[in-house]
């Protein structure tokens, strides 16, 4: 006889499918927003279809009993829960949190604007400095002194700002790879070793400072400098950068500041603050004083180049027009004729530029003199030195003595001259005999002289870079003897044709002058160096030169 609980499990299934119902209608209600369900519901519901369906795979009906069990262990507690639920109090808590976090809401934006009008009164202040600094520059544009009086002006704002005892300011030289002193006022213990053979006296030491220059790294200045940032120093003993040099008073260290001065994003110089000990040391405010104040100067120190850059140029411009005409002048008008040989020459004066000068001088029937100068300086520093050189050699060559002779009279007479103009040439000078096609050659500085053979159809530098004329009365000169043939060609040529630069950097180089000689080495003294402009003109194309190009060419007949 067949039992009841054969059949148990059609309605246990039964029951878990309307179970699943249920749920699917709380889960509809709450999508469309009718009633809020609590979630006991959801796991009241989850708890009876589970029990109802492993009850019925099962064919125990004891797990269903517990699943009920617990459905209303759970519905009870959710009754008790709602029973003891207070719901105004529960919304006067809820309007209390709001409320406290509507007024933390509120301090925060009071603190917001503190902090906001507190940037403001900051940025008005460095605009402030920023305009003064413009201001300022301004009337040091007609100094004779305009970069050293603004760098003055600068220390004396920097000290008052923050009270300092000393200021130093210095300059990267990018050639030397230096930092350079540039101002410098007030006390300044050095923080760096002092030199050894440096007697410790207040006026020495000030001395050495004021023309100190220091390399970009080893040392304080250079490795902040290298670093970028700025730097404060409170205790200068316990920094391990400052160099203590000594127990005298003046030289004992206090608190240092330090700030870099940039051209756009690269650091071109370098602010130093010191406080001597005893006095009361530098804090975060005072940094950042001096770094609005080096940001400043760095903004206003640029236009003041650009014047400056500008003012040179229109300056040596002025003065290379004038002292280009003269120069024209004092070039050989017209070459002169001189048996069994031929000459070419030319020059290209770059812009501003009027260095170079050539001249050809038969004193004797048996001698000319060819000369290749290169006078350092531009405009009128340039034409005064050349034309006390043309005048010395004027005279010298007319004498029986040797190139190297003529060249150290010409030499001690720049020597002798005191001006504080720059008195320094490179000179070529070539005597030759036409009667005996012997040549006797002195060169000084960078002016190269190139034979070529006409026997072996090769060419060589006969010269070696040398001293320069003007820089001691003891420099010694030597001669250079050739015995010429026919078809041998002279060539002497300024650093300027040589280092011409085409529009990829490239320089002209003594191998593209020696290509154009052998090449045309049975064309005339003037068809050579006509050649040799032609192919310097087409190397160098349309980028510009700085310095003149001149080449003296002659040829053996």
């Amino acid at each position: 006889m067949t039992s009841i609980d054969s059949f148990i499990s059609v309605p246990l299934f039964a029951s878990a499918i309307f179970g699943l119902f249920i749920l699917l209608s709380l889960l509809t209600l709450k999508i469309k927003g009718k009633t809020k369900p609590s979630f006991i519901f959801y796991i009241t519901i989850a708890v009876l279809i589970l029990g109802g369906i492993y009850s019925a795979i099962s064919k125990k009906s004891i797990f269903f009993v517990f699943a009920i069990i617990i459905s209303e262990f759970l519905i009870e507690t959710f009754i008790l829960f709602k029973s003891f639920d207070n719901p105004e109090k529960r919304e006067a808590k809820r309007l209390a949190k709001a409320a406290s976090e509507a007024g933390h809401s509120g301090d925060q934006d009071s603190v917001s604007a503190s902090v906001i009008a507190e940037l403001e009164e900051k940025h008005k202040r460095t605009l402030q400095v920023h305009n003064d600094f413009v201001n300022k520059v301004s009337t040091f544009f007609s100094s004779d002194n305009s970069m050293e009086s603004f760098l003055e002006y600068c220390n004396g704002v920097l000290r008052e700002k923050v009270l300092a005892d000393g200021c130093i300011i210095l300059i990267a030289d990018d050639y030397d790879q230096v930092l350079a002193v540039k101002s410098f006022v007030g006390s300044f213990p050095p923080p760096y070793k002092l030199p050894d053979d440096l007697p410790h006296k207040p006026l020495r030491v000030e001395t050495n400072l004021r023309f100190a220059q220091f390399q970009l790294s080893g040392n304080i200045f250079g490795d902040i400098f290298k670093e970028g940032k700025p730097v404060l120093i409170e205790d200068s003993v316990k920094d391990p950068r400052v160099y203590q040099n000594g127990p005298e008073d003046f030289l004992k260290t206090g608190s240092y500041i330090f700030a870099p001065i940039r051209e756009e994003e690269n650091v071109v110089g370098l602010i130093g603050l010191a406080k001597n000990p005893g006095e009361s040391k530098f804090n975060k405010d005072d940094l950042d004083k001096v770094v609005d104040l080096a940001d400043a100067i760095s903004m206003t120190m640029n236009p003041l180049y650009s014047f400056l850059a500008y003012a040179e140029k229109t300056e040596l411009n002025k003065g290379g027009s004038i002292a280009s005409k003269y120069q024209k002048d004092l070039l050989p008008q017209k070459l002169p004729v001189i048996g069994k040989t031929s000459i070419g020459c030319f020059t290209n004066q770059a812009e501003g530029v009027c260095g170079d000068y050539y001249d050809i001088l038969a004193s004797r029937k048996d001698k000319v003199s060819f000369i290749m100068a290169d006078v350092a300086g531009k405009g009128m520093n340039s034409l005064i030195v050349m034309i006390m050189i043309r005048a010395i050699l004027r005279l010298a060559v007319n004498t029986a003595q040797s190139a190297s002779t003529i060249m150290t009279w010409t030499n001690r007479g720049i020597c002798g001259d005191t001006s504080k103009i720059d008195h320094f040439a490179s000179v070529a000078l070539i005597n030759y005999n036409s009667t005996t096609k012997e040549a006797e050659i002195s060169t000084c500085g960078n002016n190269p002289v190139f034979l070529f053979s006409a026997k072996d159809k090769t060419i060589k530098q006969i010269s070696t870079p040398s001293e320069p004329l003007g820089v001691t009365k003891e420099t010694v000169f030597e001669d250079i003897k050739l015995q010429l043939n026919s078809g041998d060609i002279l060539a002497a040529c300024t650093d300027g044709l040589l280092e011409s630069l085409n529009e990829n950097g490239v320089q002209y180089s003594s191998s593209s002058l020696s290509r154009i000689i052998i090449k045309n080495c049975n064309a005339s003294a003037k068809e050579i160096s006509n050649k040799v402009k032609d192919d310097l003109k087409k190397f160098c194309g349309v980028a510009q030169q700085y310095d003149d190009q001149s080449l003296l060419v002659i040829k053996i007949q």
